[in-house]
């Protein structure tokens, strides 16, 4: 009974605040970094994402790839804002 809970809450502890394209997929890909490596961190999402990023190299290579994926599209907008005011 206690596996579902945890799984559910890991679910949701790795989904996004806001919608997004992030796929079923992709959740999946970090799911058992998060709880191996980051249980400390669950639910907490933010937290559970900090500690994955903060643990990048010993993450499994299609969890990085979708922490990658994400770092870059979150830094995007930025590099954007400092080119326009340049």
């Amino acid at each position: 009974m206690r596996i579902p809970f945890a799984i559910a809450l890991a679910f949701f502890a790795l989904a996004p605040a806001a919608a997004s394209a992030e796929s079923q997929d992709e959740q999946s890909a970090c799911m058992n970094d998060a709880f191996t490596i980051c249980g400390q961190a669950i639910p907490d999402r933010d937290r559970v994402a900090a500690c994955l990023s903060q643990n990048i190299h010993r993450i499994s290579i299609p969890c990085r790839t979708v922490m990658q994926r994400y770092s870059r599209s979150a830094a995007s907008p930025r590099a954007r804002i400092t080119s326009v005011r340049d």
